[in-house]
């Protein structure tokens, strides 16, 4: 039978599928030369946060809520081999929100070969180089994005600025294993102002306290290497921008010249796994360092990250360190009501920051801050 696309499926096709199975919500169609599935997951939380900080005029504001949150993900993946061990696989998983926004994780072209080479392109994320173990709950003081910088805001940074899924740039990344020792080169291609998220008084985009102007599309290349000991893994990387003046700001300066160094370690034995992350940024007249341990243990999950941002006076912004420490935990009940592959989690975190400088103007400026929440989380893979 001729065909007319790579993974369109007609009657006949399924008729001579080797399998075709339907269970648990995932339809499967699998031969001798490729599959297509159909799965994802289910995620609702039940939120409690307590927000106790000061604005820009150092005015106490307390804020305490409950919502509830949440989220349905589709995957569609599809893989085509080859008799010589080469594959061809897609991927797509479109995201609809509980508040009504419909988005999208990962959305990807890859081709390669089996257990060696692989060229990924898209919308997806490169290896994880600070991973923080079961993450039912975590935020960080001052930074309601996690992964963006924000004026105003700690920037706890964690190797993922050219890890991928940006807003409008583009992905490309080779990978290969060779026995246990595993190599990854990715880069983000296109506009990356929106790295730099909003400022704490607005919708305004700004570093140190000047509008940030994207100037340029950016390359930012983010180099992996990773070995496999036993039971022990390590993996050190980093990430850069190669394009000059990509990203700058009112007075010209070149806020796209950042780069990144990283090192993550993990050890697992039985039902115990630990992971240790370092991560370190010179970015322009700041540096930023964050350093995370965290044990997951028979269901439970315990963690602590630390993050300090060191401005230099001549940013006109500030003068001194501000620190984040943050403390989360979490524990799994597994298979409930025997059914397999649904949990439901208890999440909580505590996280404080503290200025140690002095403020050079009167903008949007950091102020101590003391955030605490909970979560029950209800999740289901199908």
């Amino acid at each position: 039978m001729k065909r007319s696309g790579l993974f369109k499926l007609s009657l006949a096709a399924l008729a001579v599928a080797t399998s075709f199975t339907a269970a648990a919500g995932i339809s499967i169609v699998d031969n001798e030369t490729g599959s297509f599935s159909i799965g994802g997951d289910v995620e609702f939380d039940f939120n409690y946060q307590d927000n106790d900080q000061a604005d820009t005029l150092n005015t106490e504001n307390k804020d305490s809520n409950y919502n509830q949150t949440g989220r349905i993900l589709i995957e569609f993946a599809g893989e085509r081999k080859t008799e010589n061990g080469h594959y061809l696989a897609v991927k797509a998983q479109p995201l609809m929100d509980s508040n009504g926004d419909v988005n999208l994780d990962d959305a990807y072209f890859s081709f390669g070969k089996q257990g060696g080479w692989d060229l990924r392109m898209g919308r997806f994320e490169a290896y994880d180089m600070f991973p923080v173990g079961q993450d039912t709950f975590l935020e960080y003081s001052g930074d309601t994005a996690n992964d963006l910088y924000r004026d105003g805001a700690g920037y706890v940074y964690q190797m993922k600025e050219a890890r991928g899924r940006a807003t409008s740039a583009g992905q490309l990344m080779y990978s290969q294993s060779f026995d246990n020792l595993y190599v990854e080169l990715a880069g983000v291609i296109g506009e990356r102002a929106d790295l730099f998220g909003t400022n704490t008084e607005g919708d305004g985009v700004t570093y140190h306290g000047r509008e940030v102007i994207s100037n340029k599309d950016a390359i930012v290349v983010r180099p992996v290497v990773a070995y496999q000991m036993g039971d022990f893994r390590i993996a050190g990387a980093i990430e850069a921008n190669l394009v000059k003046d990509a990203v700058i700001d009112d007075a010209g300066n070149d806020l796209s010249d950042r780069i990144g160094y990283g090192i993550t370690a993990n050890y697992t034995v039985n039902d115990l796994s630990v992971n240790a992350n370092v991560a370190y940024l010179d970015a322009l007249n700041e540096k930023d360092t964050s350093v995370g341990l965290n044990v997951l243990w028979k269901g439970f999950g315990l963690g602590y990250i630390y993050g300090v941002n060191d401005f230099d006076a001549k940013s006109d912004f500030y003068d001194g360190k501000v620190k984040i420490d943050t403390f989360y935990a979490s524990y799994e009940f597994a298979n409930v009501l025997d059914v397999e592959d649904f949990s439901i989690y208890l999440g909580a975190f505590h996280t404080s920051l503290n200025e140690e400088g002095t403020r050079l103007n009167d903008g949007a400026m950091f102020s101590e801050l003391d955030d605490k929440g909970a979560r029950v989380r209800f999740k289901y893979f199908f």
